[in-house]
């Protein structure tokens, strides 16, 4: 196998796993919004007891982290997009510079 062809195996293998990323992100995503809310519209139309409003405190909070987590892996998706494409591009110089 060139050294070329190799390039761009390790150059895709990077973009198909920060495909990979954005498509988690966009499940952690639907379970914030779709399921939670379910959840925590039944939580709140069920649980009445002394607890209640600090419970729903709690899951509106684990909510919150599970977007930051969402947002996280997209900028990490991001960021393996950029670097890969910055080292595909160093890596097709140096092999143009060396005539291969």
């Amino acid at each position: 196998m060139s050294i070329k062809a190799k390039i761009d195996i390790e150059f895709k293998r990077a973009i198909e796993q920060a495909d990979e990323l954005d498509e988690l992100s966009g499940k952690l995503c639907a379970i914030g919004s779709v399921k939670m809310d379910e959840a925590l519209m039944l939580l709140n139309k069920s649980y009445k007891g002394q607890n209640a409003s600090g419970y729903i405190d709690k899951a509106n909070r684990f909510k919150d982290r599970v977007y930051d987590s969402a947002e996280i892996l997209k900028g990490t998706a991001k960021m393996i997009r950029m670097t890969a494409s910055l080292i595909y591009e160093a890596e097709m110089a140096a092999l143009g510079i060396c005539g291969n």
